[in-house]
């Protein structure tokens, strides 16, 4: 006989089903996550054939995981469960570290892949006329070493086969590059800033302090004087950033803050992206969305032009990943054309293409989670019709 707190179980079990069932078909559906920022699944259309070779049952099953009633609610809720109760290590390759701040997964890198863009590098260098400057990022994993968790194998020792050290990355990355390409050391000097907030908590990239300390030592390694930090307006533009790591996991942690640095004696600047005239390097619109770092430059433009009135008629071109969106506009009192390329939206040989700009310098500069995982890299080294 069944006891009655088996029945209550039972009663408020039969609830819950059948309660979620109503919702589920009553609420609309959701097009867009904010808090994971993608595109949730939409219902599949159901026909002999999907169902036959299983795609409709799988598109369904995606259709009920991404639609399901108070789903932000129940991924937070899981979250919390997953780190303090079964105590993972990760979520979703997401470490959570001391004051907050979330650390991305770098093991296990492909040194065959970076042995190919090592060999695309080596020939874009040889084969351009200007001087091009090389820049791996860290990320914070690697500079914020007091914060990881003590469990994280982020700091492994090189195997010989696969790398899951970054410092060790960068390094191999640089000694194996020829005289043609001069590397800078930003590792160093984001080390010595590390006390200061140069790293978003919840997001992959760089605050635009960071990215400020990277333009000093950029500057200084080829050549030219750079700004100092008071000759800035310093503006906090929003204090509600949930980035990229925050949306693997909805993890409690508090959000972030993103900052503009407008020089008091700003050069006045057109810009033109991916052949549509803008008066800005900012875009105000993204301040109220969840991808709020793409308030620098719109997102990801393939190229990205810069004209100013700087007392100078040097060119630059950058080749870059996200990182240098917030890093750009730094530079703009140094040039009077500043040419931005995105390797991944650029078909055409980029040795011809970034020749026909007339460069005085070119920078590439890649964070190297990025970096170890890109196969767009290797179009440098692509070789240009008129050459064997």
């Amino acid at each position: 006989m069944l006891k009655k707190s088996d029945i209550v179980l039972s009663i408020i079990f039969i609830i819950f089903i059948f309660g979620f069932g109503i919702l589920f078909i009553a609420l609309p559906d959701t097009d867009f996550s904010e808090s994971e920022n993608r595109v949730l699944a939409k219902a599949p259309k159901i026909s002999l054939t999907s169902v036959t070779d299983g795609s409709f049952e799988s598109g369904f099953e995606n259709y009920i995981t991404d639609q399901f009633p108070f789903r932000d609610f129940f991924v937070r809720s899981n979250t919390a469960v997953s780190m303090y109760a079964l105590c993972k290590r990760d979520i979703n390759g997401v470490y959570i570290g001391k004051d907050g701040y979330l650390f991305e997964k770098f093991e296990n890198i492909d040194t065959d892949r970076m042995n190919k863009q090592i060999n695309a590098l080596t020939l874009f260098s040889e084969r351009l006329d200007a001087p091009v400057y090389f820049a791996v990022v860290p990320n914070s994993i690697a500079v914020y070493g007091s914060k990881i968790p003590a469990f994280a194998p982020a700091e492994k020792e090189y195997n010989g086969k696969t790398l899951s050290n970054q410092r060790a990355y960068i390094d191999r990355f640089y000694s194996s590059l020829p005289p043609s390409v001069t590397t800078i050391d930003l590792t160093s000097a984001l080390e010595a800033k590390k006390d200061e907030y140069i790293y978003y908590r919840t997001d992959h990239h760089w605050t635009t302090l960071g990215a400020f300390y990277a333009y000093q030592t950029i500057c200084n390694s080829i050549g030219i004087t750079p700004t100092n930090k008071e000759d800035y307006d310093i503006t906090p533009i929003s204090s509600s950033f949930y980035g990229t790591l925050f949306s693997k996991g909805n993890f409690p942690v508090a959000p972030d803050t993103i900052t503009r640095f407008d020089l008091k004696d700003q050069p006045v600047y057109s810009v033109v992206s991916d052949g549509e005239t803008k008066s800005s390097l900012y875009d105000e619109s993204y301040l109220s969305k969840k991808d709020k770092y793409s308030y620098f430059m719109s997102g990801n433009p393939a190229h990205l032009t810069v004209t100013t009135n700087s007392c100078t008629s040097k060119t630059a071109v950058f080749i870059k990943d996200s990182y240098t969106h917030c890093l750009l506009p730094f530079f703009i009192t140094h040039f009077s054309t500043i040419h931005m390329i995105d390797p991944r939206y650029i078909n055409e040989n980029l040795t011809e293409y970034v020749s026909s700009l007339e460069p005085d310098v070119v920078i590439v500069i890649y964070n190297a989670k990025t970096l170890s995982e890109d196969t767009n890299f290797i179009k440098l080294g692509y070789t240009p019709r008129n050459k064997s």
